[in-house]
């Protein structure tokens, strides 16, 4: 038979504006600046991975995501790009962290090795199509004012459940913001909120304790990420289930997080874990202990989210979905891929691999760069 290998690998540093400015705890996003990576192999066929550096969750950047980009092309030329885990293993030892780059690899190694067995990603992960994932919309942290009319307009757009984020001390201001949303909007519609590790311990219990009635889901990474600590004694003490999301980038930290018993849910980004590889471990972990998560993003484009929803359609113990990062952006310059269907359903096609690809007139607008 003949040998496949990886023949190129392409990578280009892309930009896209959001609307508007995307507000968390940690500062405002006004452009996804995002990586691509394009690995092609020996007869042509290439997969697409996207990745969003997030300098103050990541400590990653574009300019470094692609240095490191470089020097992990350079290794996987001339390998079996169906090899994934050994790929995985390599870039893991290569470079300590930096899980954004390694996410672009990764995806673009599963979009190549599903295309070449000529099945969709969520078969190739023995996933099911007909799982039903319907995505929050995300409502900045803004003044009380703002935040309401905006859980207004989405009400009004149909979604199923509304992400807020929070993170402003003291946290009575935050109370103070979920009250207005009521106000707006009633208390059927349910909340998710997200304090990005605002707060500290006291203040996140008299918050949650505060916010017990308003129907919240879940309450994001509401004190410093990695304080076990503390976040045990949420999770005995808070009305409101406590889900870990910086705290868990990859596997060994969710095996701490489950024995401390430090969280409730586990939110899973392929962005976090270093791809879809590493992320199969936190979910599988999660599944053993009867543990529920959510898939989340960060600034991806509709590529990105493409390849995550075709993941989450592989694991019946993610039931939470927070894929709208597309519906942030100003443009789309994606061709293929997941759709947004009128009731915030996410569907996917059977096209090989994730299905989605740039628009080539898009990536023309930037500079690209070929190791071979």
């Amino acid at each position: 038979m003949h040998k496949t290998y990886i023949h190129k690998i392409e990578i280009i540093p892309i930009e896209i504006a959001l609307s508007e400015p995307f507000v968390i705890s940690k500062g405002a996003l006004t452009h996804a600046r995002n990586t691509v990576i394009k690995i092609y192999n020996s007869d042509g066929t290439y997969g697409t991975g996207e990745c969003c550096p997030y300098r103050s969750i990541h400590g990653e950047t574009q300019t470094g995501t692609v240095a490191f980009a470089r020097d992990l092309a350079k290794v996987l030329l001339g390998e079996d790009p169906r090899e994934i885990r050994k790929h995985v293993a390599l870039m893991d030892k290569m470079i300590v962290g930096n899980a954004s780059v390694k996410c672009a690899f990764d995806m673009a190694l599963y979009d190549l090795a599903a295309k070449m067995d000529g099945l969709p990603l969520y078969a190739y992960l023995q996933g099911d199509k007909n799982k039903s994932i319907y995505t929050d919309n995300t409502i900045s942290l803004l003044p009380k004012e703002k935040m309401a009319e905006k859980a207004i307009q989405f009400k009004e757009m149909g979604f199923p459940v509304l992400k807020v984020k929070l993170g402003e001390r003291p946290s009575t201001k935050d109370v103070e913001r979920i009250k207005a949303i009521r106000l707006a909007i009633g208390n059927e519609l349910p909340l998710r909120i997200d304090a990005n590790h605002a707060w500290n311990y006291l203040e996140a219990k008299r918050a949650l304790i505060a916010m017990k009635d308003y129907n919240i889901e879940h309450c994001e990474e509401p004190i410093q990420a990695g304080n076990i600590p503390d976040q045990k004694r949420l999770v005995v003490e808070s009305p409101i289930p406590i889900m870990a999301d910086e705290t868990v980038f990859n596997h060994k930290d969710a095996a701490i997080v489950i024995k401390e018993n430090a969280a409730d849910l586990f939110n899973i980004k392929l962005g976090k874990s270093g791809g879809i590889t590493n992320a199969m471990k936190i979910a599988g972990m999660a599944q053993a202990c009867d543990m529920y998560c959510q898939v989340g993003s960060f600034s991806e484009s509709r590529l990105g989210i493409t390849a995550l929803v075709h993941f989450d359609m592989a694991w019946d113990n993610i039931i939470y979905h927070d894929l709208d990062s597309p519906l942030m952006l100003s443009e789309d310059p994606v061709l293929g891929g997941m759709t947004y269907e009128k009731d915030w359903r996410v569907t996917v096609t059977d096209e090989p691999g994730h299905g989605a690809d740039f628009d080539p007139v898009f990536l023309q607008k930037f500079e690209m760069i070929t190791i071979k």
